[in-house]
């Protein structure tokens, strides 16, 4: 991976940004499902990523609040293509089911990007054991976390981040995913008074192609 004029620009200003998790266990408030209608929509320049990634706007706030917590860096969102026929993402370097192909996972590195297991991998350790505090019980709302451990992932590779959400299939958006509320949001409708939507497919608006082949091979669902 290669740093680019623009993503030093981004370390710069995030890493000037970040506010301090003072406890290990601290989350915004309970758990919610949010069952408000998905889309994909391009990361926002507050949380830094690689140009073109896209993402379910029902995670952007769960994001923007890691962001300002954690030194990350979103190396990939949603891949797939649009109904354009555009690819969005990376190629190919995604297990099928894997929950990149519906929005609800990220692929993340430290904002100073290093190909060995170092000091600059430090932040994205400590939020990997912050997401789940014991092997193979991610904290909610995270569906799955991968990396030391897991196959492709790891420090000096990639952190995996997959919210949980309702079933759903491949290149489709899901009827239901659980966040942490941030912001004041408000209380999901339960589900008693939610009417089952069908899937649509996923909407197309503007963002590139990333360059990143980030995003290892596993198991689990990366």
């Amino acid at each position: 991976m290669r740093r680019s004029t623009a993503r030093i620009a981004i370390v710069l200003v995030a890493a000037s940004c970040l506010i301090p998790v003072t406890q290990a266990g601290a989350v915004p408030g309970p758990v919610r499902t949010a069952y408000a209608t998905g889309k994909l929509v391009p990361i926002p320049a507050s949380i830094p990523h690689e140009e073109g990634d896209m993402v379910d706007r029902r995670i952007v706030a769960n994001l923007r609040w890691l962001a300002q917590r954690f030194p990350i860096y979103v190396t990939d969102g949603y891949s797939g293509k649009l109904p354009s026929g555009k690819h969005v993402g990376c190629r190919g370097c995604h297990v099928k089911n894997s929950d990149h192909h519906n929005g609800l996972a990220v692929d993340i590195s430290p904002l100073n990007w290093s190909p060995r297991c170092d000091r600059n991998w430090r932040g994205i350790t400590r939020l990997a054991k912050w997401a789940e505090p014991v092997r193979n019980r991610p904290r909610a709302p995270f569906r799955w976390v991968g990396y030391n451990g897991d196959a492709g992932h790891g420090c000096g590779h990639h952190l995996h981040l997959s919210w949980d959400h309702a079933p759903v299939r491949e290149f489709r958006l899901a009827r239901w995913v659980s966040i942490f509320p941030v912001n004041g949001s408000s209380p999901a409708p339960p589900p008693s008074q939610t009417q089952p939507q069908p899937q649509p497919a996923p909407a197309s608006p503007p963002g590139g192609v990333s360059t990143v082949r980030g995003g290892g091979v596993s198991p689990r669902g990366d």
